[in-house]
């Protein structure tokens, strides 16, 4: 068996996050890494570094990039003491010099002196996995890099996620860009639809178990030598090499990868964990309030009374006037009104849902407030966010909608189709927002008014 003690973690932590706007949008021209991006009330790097170490991994490298990326990463996870681990992190002298995520993990295990079988990782997804089988695989097949690879059925893969082309014993033979549903039909050669349709396609999850000592060696090999000057990442640059060079780069499937870069990939994790589909993630939320559904409601919130009826929140689900899951996380403080029903969803704390609401997969952050009658569903929800609605003009937010931090949304407003509506920005009643704009400033507001 595996020393899993022996592996260290690499995390790969320095992006903007700008592909994610607006959910990493803290105020306009203030970007949060996607690592700092919430999901299940905590910042997604501690979920994973919280994965990772009940897997066995305790100490860390942190690959992070910038003032202000940095000192994200550092006020969340700090040097690890909060978890029980030791985190450390790349030099700022690193940052001017990067040229892509391999380069940025070759330049980490130089400067630390890793030699020793590293796990390298994405602080902006979340993984379901058993990590001392992947490990033992590795080990086993001598490979110089293990990728994690998620299983996935034509419809999903193709012009979305590129391919990895493996042989029976798991030794990567290529790798395909974004196939179209015409190639991968053409390259299996699989008549029937019904055949091609569960057809199992191998993904690249983002997270690799590496042969430090042996890919340091190669470092100075004069091809990856002049790739690194212009570009070496590790999907598009440093795994094609190796296959193509002969070196043993072998697969090994995981139960599920967690895509978070966009708001329908968010709520569609988000709504795989809250339904028991995330199995390290969902042991990690604590005792279910009621685990035949999936919900999950903190104290805190169960005895708070709203306004209106002055009843708390555990008499309404009693008496059956709230109607809460399948599916739903309630943070602390949460005050919800008579008449709401909540499905597949996520609130955080001091969160105000108001009589009559309907909430279904759907992300609400910290201290936002959910008028009365509103309905959303696939919405998220920045923290401090107000969403007027009343029963005579009720508002209907729906399909795919992002609303960043402290935006007010009036009465009677309708947003629809992947719209995402930038922070503090305030949205009048009579506004036409067509699917798939981005109101980015008042400029915006005005121009669809």
């Amino acid at each position: 068996m595996p020393d899993l003690t022996d592996l260290v973690g690499i995390g790969l932590a320095g992006g903007q996050g700008v592909r994610a706007r607006p959910l990493t949008l803290k105020a306009p021209g203030y970007l949060r890494s996607k690592a700092a991006m919430s999901f299940l009330g905590r910042r997604l790097i501690r979920w994973v570094l919280q994965i990772l170490t009940s897997e066995g991994i305790k100490d860390y490298y942190i690959i992070a990039h910038g003032k202000e990326n940095r000192y994200q990463i550092k006020v969340m996870i700090g040097y690890g003491e909060g978890f029980g681990v030791d985190v450390k992190y790349s030099p700022v002298k690193y940052d001017a010099l990067s040229s892509g995520s391999a380069d940025s993990t070759l330049r980490m295990m130089e400067y630390w002196d890793i030699t020793q079988p590293a796990l390298v990782f994405p602080t902006d997804s979340i993984i379901d996995f058993d990590l001392e089988p992947m490990l033992r695989a590795h080990e086993e097949t001598g490979a110089i890099v293990t990728i994690a690879a998620m299983l996935r059925e034509p419809d999903e893969v193709a012009e979305k996620y590129g391919l990895m082309l493996a042989d029976e014993k798991g030794r990567v033979q290529e790798f395909v860009e974004k196939p179209t549903l015409a190639e991968l039909r053409e390259h299996f050669q699989v008549k029937r639809d019904e055949d091609f349709r569960r057809l199992p396609l191998m993904t690249n999850a983002g997270f690799y178990i590496v042969q430090t000592k042996w890919l340091r060696e190669l470092a100075s090999h004069p091809e990856l030598a002049a790739l690194r000057e212009k570009r070496l990442d590790f999907g598009k640059d440093l795994l094609p090499w190796l296959v193509g060079n002969g070196f043993p780069v072998h697969v090994h499937p995981v139960r599920r990868i967690g895509d978070l870069g966009n708001v329908r990939d968010y709520i569609d994790t988000m709504v795989d964990v809250l339904n028991g589909n995330f199995t390290a993630v969902d042991r990690l939320l604590g005792p279910p309030f009621d685990p035949e559904r999936n919900v999950w409601i903190a104290p805190e919130s169960l005895s708070m009374r709203d306004d209106l009826t002055g009843t708390t929140l555990a008499e309404k689900i009693g008496d059956g006037s709230v109607q809460i899951g399948p599916g739903v996380r309630i943070g602390r403080f949460c005050e919800i009104g008579p008449g709401v029903t909540i499905t597949e969803s996520n609130l955080d704390d001091d969160v105000e849902v108001r009589q009559g609401a309907r909430i279904a997969r759907s992300q609400i952050r910290d201290g936002a407030i959910v008028g009365a009658s509103a309905m959303l569903s696939e919405v998220v929800v920045g923290s401090m966010t107000e969403i007027r609605s009343d029963p005579d003009l009720p508002t209907l937010i729906e399909d795919c909608v992002a609303l960043g931090d402290e935006v007010t949304v009036n009465p009677g407003v309708h947003l629809a189709h992947d719209i995402s509506v930038y922070p503090r920005l305030k949205v009048p009643a009579g506004i036409h927002v067509p699917p798939h704009a981005e109101v980015t400033g008042p400029a915006d507001v005005l121009r669809y008014l």
